[in-house]
């Protein structure tokens, strides 16, 4: 019986999880959204990808002040910053130029094992922080490098809306997981293991 009363219990906690997923119930929207990333934030994703290989292409092949100023306006056109950051996690300013403190969360980023974009909802704010890997025509300009060959990083931070996190594709995905979590609830409910021992002892 015991068995049963804690099967009841984690279903029906998962269960009203599930349930406030299909809804816009703050704070939970942040804490999900590792797990699920509609397409919403992937189309963000991929902008800030376009924008990462046209800097880059900007730095290498003419120059480097126009990639900065590419940036800037790519910024105020979009409501975005973009910041750069060096491979130490000190900002960019500027070509040659570095200013401010270390940014602790930009240096963990760059120096993983396999660095990686990272994103994360801040403050209600959007933050991806895209890692830059040297390409051969960095060597003219970046002679030290550092041992996974990462020589800085773009941060991007927008605001985003949040009523669109909750689509349609989100809120069917949540809906058809509560009807399963419900009917397991059900099953789990009918279900009596002391009648069938019951049984066999009788016959």
């Amino acid at each position: 019986m015991k068995v049963k009363l804690i099967f009841a219990l984690l279903i029906s906690l998962l269960m009203a999880v599930s349930i406030s997923q299909i809804f816009s119930i703050p704070p939970y929207a942040g804490d999900i959204f590792p797990v699920y990333k509609s397409g919403y934030f992937r189309e963000l994703d991929r902008g800030f990808g376009v924008i990462t290989d046209s800097f880059l292409g900007i730095k290498s092949m003419s120059k480097p002040e126009y990639a900065w100023i590419f940036l800037k306006d790519t910024g105020i056109s979009n409501d975005m910053m973009i910041s750069v950051f060096d491979y130490r996690g000190y900002a960019v300013p500027a070509p040659g130029e570095t200013g401010g403190r270390q940014d602790k969360k930009i240096y963990e980023v760059i120096n993983q094992l396999n660095p990686a974009p990272h994103t994360e909802i801040r403050g209600g704010r959007y933050v991806s922080v895209i890692p830059l890997r040297a390409r051969g025509e960095c060597r003219f300009c970046h002679t030290r490098w550092n041992r996974r060959e990462v020589i800085g990083a773009l941060r991007f931070e927008r605001s985003y809306d949040a009523t669109v996190y909750y689509s349609s594709e989100r809120i069917i995905i949540f809906v058809i997981i509560t009807i399963v979590l419900g009917a397991l609830l059900y099953a789990e409910l009918r279900w009596d293991p002391g009648k069938n021992i019951k049984e066999l002892f009788d016959k």
